[in-house]
């Protein structure tokens, strides 16, 4: 099987009307508000995090590879299902908290994550186009693939152009609201990530919010007008399956 990074000899044919755009930014300063503005404006949003979530749902083979990995202890009260039977799920919150203060068992359970999500990824892309391969020219589908750490993992080779966004200074006082992990694991989520200087310097577009909300909408817009140029005529083949 070829890299994740390479293409299949029997996909290098099969090339997808898809212009794919990388999302990320440091934690708190907005990314999902930025994706939402895009999706407003007809993008296609590929969340990473919401396929985190699912790729390890109650019930899931990957929560049953978890809890193989690190145990029972992670797991919470089970929730009801659509169908009455309570299965327990994971608690992300003290997960969170062990493998920030435990690196072997972070690096473990990034590994195992990553190739769900990627997988997953790809799942939700080639459903949503379907077999638009059409021959003929015209414009692409936009997605946005919205990655915490996209340069951080790599994934920034997966797409065709990256987006950041900052907010300075503005970071820790937009997370101290989040109650979804503790402040050490935050902290430590943080120095995991590169900085913001860094992040600007590898992505090809910021977005500054630091400002108004109206102020975002505008880089926004503007944004994607540059995207559907960019996108007109576009072809791409797609990472193989991992």
């Amino acid at each position: 099987m070829p890299g994740i990074w390479e293409t299949a000899d029997a996909d290098i044919t099969v090339c997808y009307p898809l212009f794919l755009v990388g999302l990320t930014g440091s934690m708190g300063c907005g990314k999902s508000t930025v994706g939402r503005l895009f999706a407003d404006r007809g993008a296609w949003i590929i969340d990473t995090d919401l396929l985190a979530r699912q790729v390890v749902a109650p019930g899931s083979p990957g929560l049953k590879a978890v809890v193989a990995r690190f145990g029972d202890s992670f797991l919470e009260e089970g929730a009801e299902t659509e169908k009455g039977a309570r299965q327990p799920g994971l608690d992300r919150k003290k997960l969170a908290d062990w493998i920030f203060s435990h690196p072997q068992d972070r690096v473990a359970l990034e590994t195992m994550l990553h190739a769900w999500i990627l997988q997953a990824a790809r799942d939700a892309l080639l459903q949503r186009l379907g077999h638009r391969l059409e021959p003929e020219n015209g414009p692409a589908t936009i997605a946005i693939l919205e990655v915490p750490l996209l340069f951080e993992a790599g994934w920034d080779r997966l797409c065709d152009l990256t987006v950041n966004v900052a907010c300075g200074q503005q970071q820790w006082q937009r997370l101290a609201s989040r109650d979804t992990m503790s402040d050490a694991a935050k902290r430590q989520a943080m120095a995991r990530q590169l900085s913001e200087e860094e992040k600007k310097v590898r992505a090809h577009r910021i977005i500054d919010n630091r400002g108004s909300l109206q102020a975002t909408i505008d880089q926004v817009t503007r944004l994607w007008s540059e995207f559907q140029i960019l996108a007109h005529n576009h072809r791409r083949p797609l990472w193989p399956e991992v």
